[in-house]
């Protein structure tokens, strides 16, 4: 008579720690948000040299470069050289803040830092299959007379 009394609660306790066990286990198969994805504010350091961050589709490593005709008039127009894109790009911190993930058209990122002359600038790339476009080039700190369209 006692174990009738007995065996409901004996349930309950075992599917309380079941569910807590399955509620643990799940959560430890997803991927820590906090750990994959890197600070989402600027830090520039200019021309540090530090690991290359994760930022997902962005192969920082790449040799294929294609500049639009729009990149091009903005360096241009800046004073900015293919080579100091090229360093950015490996050196250059991801500003999640005026980058776009979710585009339409393809992720675009915005990449910042300071190019050999102590320009601060950001430029933006874009991944795609066989190469990495770079769509702009700004100067953050000075305004440039530029008819690029």
């Amino acid at each position: 008579m006692k174990l009738n009394k007995i065996l409901p609660v004996l349930l309950l306790v075992a599917m309380v720690i079941l569910t807590f066990l399955i509620k643990r286990c799940n959560n430890s198969n997803q991927p820590d948000i906090r750990k994959r994805q890197p600070d989402r504010q600027t830090q520039s350091i200019p021309n540090a040299k530090k690991p290359a961050e994760n930022t997902g589709g962005l192969d920082r490593t790449t040799t294929k470069l294609f500049f639009t005709k729009h990149a091009k008039c903005r360096m241009k127009c800046r004073h900015i050289t293919q080579k100091e894109v090229k360093e950015i790009l490996l050196n250059g911190t991801v500003n999640y803040n005026k980058s776009d993930l979710q585009d339409s058209k393809g992720p675009t990122y915005a990449v910042e830092g300071m190019t050999g002359d102590r320009q601060h600038v950001r430029i933006i790339f874009a991944p795609k299959q066989q190469h990495l476009t770079v769509v702009t080039v700004i100067d953050l700190d000075e305004e440039y007379e530029c008819s690029c369209a």
